[in-house]
């Protein structure tokens, strides 16, 4: 079983017999067994026809149609069997039992992915520093199964991040980026990067949530109200380290960018420029959809889809 992602401008696709036939700018992508779907993702730019929402709803596979902002705009399904998931989701997420193994893991796989990152680095940049901080790490980690409430695994989460930032900042040439830690907005080109990044990540995890048909509003790290989806943003948190932070620091590293590709607004906060913008569209596209040995020969993308996938059967515990 699949999903189908229908989010390219120009993308199209109409029903033929028992299939879906795929194209984009009138060119075929590919064919698809209708049965073989899980649930239909469609982004504003892309078209579906009226025979290919007749067939999905026959066959009980959710539509789901996003906003610009990437975002759950609405969506078309059997409204039974979509309700008896968010009833299933929110009895497991609003249970302490249920929900706090969950956030034990999702906080002690970002520690580890932290230091891993940082590990793969240590053999090449001498900095006694970067050993202080793989240290701290594995000191933090090791209290998490201690932790009784979300309040205390969030601390823990807090100071890993600090620590963690301050290790990747001995990762880079501070003469060329001058990198001093996190900062929201950015003020440095390294930040400027890693928010551009986790704006992107958060669409990645935001799309591969909808389209298991999981509730993006529902979560149990991060708290439950109307200002974000809080299941998004928890499960962001798998990814940040081993996806987008990998990638800006290959770009850094590897001079895709020069600080000539950064400018700052009247309010001193740092961006790329509109040319950055379209490298980084360019290097991120090629990045998401190549497989690497560190994904198990899957891409980035597939590899959260994947990860979102297990999440779902062990928190539902049915078959996809």
């Amino acid at each position: 079983m699949s999903v189908l992602y229908l989010l390219s401008p120009g993308g199209n696709v109409h029903k033929n017999g028992g299939r879906l036939v795929i194209e984009k700018d009138e060119k075929l992508v590919g064919r698809m067994p209708i049965r073989s779907l899980t649930s239909v993702v469609v982004g504003p730019a892309a078209n579906i026809s009226t025979p290919v929402i007749f067939a999905c709803l026959e066959n009980d596979i959710p539509i789901f149609f996003l906003n610009k902002k990437w975002q759950l705009f609405g969506q078309l399904a059997n409204e039974h069997a979509s309700l008896a998931i968010i009833r299933q989701q929110f009895a497991c997420l609003e249970d302490p039992v249920i929900a706090m193994p969950l956030a034990k893991i999702v906080v002690d796989e970002k520690i580890r992915n932290q230091y891993r990152l940082l590990k793969s680095y240590s053999r090449t940049v001498q900095n006694p520093l970067l050993n202080k901080v793989l240290k701290t790490l594995k000191e933090e980690r090791a209290k998490i199964n201690e932790a009784e409430s979300a309040n205390s695994l969030r601390g823990i989460e807090g100071t890993c991040a600090k620590c963690y930032f301050s290790g990747f900042g001995t990762l880079l040439d501070n003469r060329t980026w001058h990198f001093k830690g996190r900062t929201r907005p950015a003020t440095d080109p390294a930040n400027a990067l890693l928010n551009f990044g986790y704006a992107f990540l958060e669409r990645e995890v935001r799309i591969a949530t909808i389209g298991l048909r999981l509730d993006p509003r529902i979560g149990f790290l991060h708290s439950n109200n109307d200002r974000k989806d809080s299941l998004v943003f928890d499960l962001m948190e798998l990814f940040r380290q081993p996806v987008i932070d990998r990638f800006v620091l290959n770009l850094l590293r590897l001079q895709t960018y020069k600080p000539r590709d950064f400018e700052k607004d009247d309010e001193g906060t740092c961006r790329l420029t509109n040319e950055a913008r379209t490298l980084w569209y360019q290097k991120y596209e090629g990045y998401m959809e190549k497989p690497y040995q560190e994904y198990k020969d899957l891409s980035p993308r597939q590899f959260i889809q994947k990860r979102i996938e297990d999440f779902r059967r062990k928190l539902l515990t049915e078959p996809l």
